[in-house]
């Protein structure tokens, strides 16, 4: 049975560039979203996706507990910036029954904390973008290449004759043709990030980010 995801409510605390892009996105799909953040500015910019906006401090418990966040089917706390607040939020997002708390991190050592604290997943943005992650909220199952990330563009293509049978590494397609490979999508299955001693198939499709 098809489920309209549309009726998912999302709220988005820290509106950075990662937190924004996800607001930008979930608002393509006309789903409902609050979006909270300290400075006024970054509210100002949200406006023109959503009218659901808090200026607060998310590092107060207090704060999160008035926002009634129970009543939100996914938290994503984007405050990577600020990692207490990302450490107290998790922990009062799941403990307010939070269905699904998604929570950037700076590295693999604050990722691992967060998993431990009950944060359903966690998110480096430097291998994820944000536009990807509010896909996958919508619908897990969805693959949507996008043309542009800020000014550098991203293609979808099968790998060229003569790189089939080579490995990533052999390739040097960075250096050689200015892409990098973002990720391999193969069987249906997505991997990323992409080793260097994976071989390319005739089948696989590349998603391309141009190194310029």
């Amino acid at each position: 049975m098809d489920i309209d995801r549309t009726n998912l409510q999302f709220a988005v605390f820290g509106l950075g560039r990662f937190g924004m892009s996800i607001v930008r996105t979930l608002a393509d799909y006309d789903a409902t979203v609050l979006a909270c953040d300290i400075k006024e500015e970054r509210l100002n910019e949200a406006a023109d996706y959503t009218n659901h906006l808090v200026q607060a401090d998310v590092s107060d418990a207090d704060t999160l507990k008035g926002l009634d966040l129970a009543d939100f089917d996914v938290v994503v706390l984007a405050m990577g910036e600020n990692f207490e607040a990302a450490i107290m939020a998790t922990m009062t997002a799941k403990e307010l029954g939070v269905p699904k708390v998604v929570v950037k991190a700076l590295g693999e050592r604050q990722k691992q904390i967060l998993e431990k604290l009950g944060a359903d997943r966690v998110i480096l943005p430097e291998i994820e973008m944000g536009e990807k992650i509010a896909h996958s909220l919508i619908d897990p199952d969805m693959i949507d290449i996008l043309e542009r990330a800020g000014r550098q563009a991203i293609t979808e293509v099968h790998p060229r004759a003569q790189w089939v049978g080579h490995t990533v590494a052999d390739l040097d397609i960075r250096n050689k043709y200015d892409y990098n490979i973002m990720a391999v999508i193969r069987n249906q299955e997505i991997i990323i990030p992409v080793p260097a001693d994976l071989t390319l198939q005739t089948d696989d499709v590349l998603i391309m980010l141009s190194a310029e």
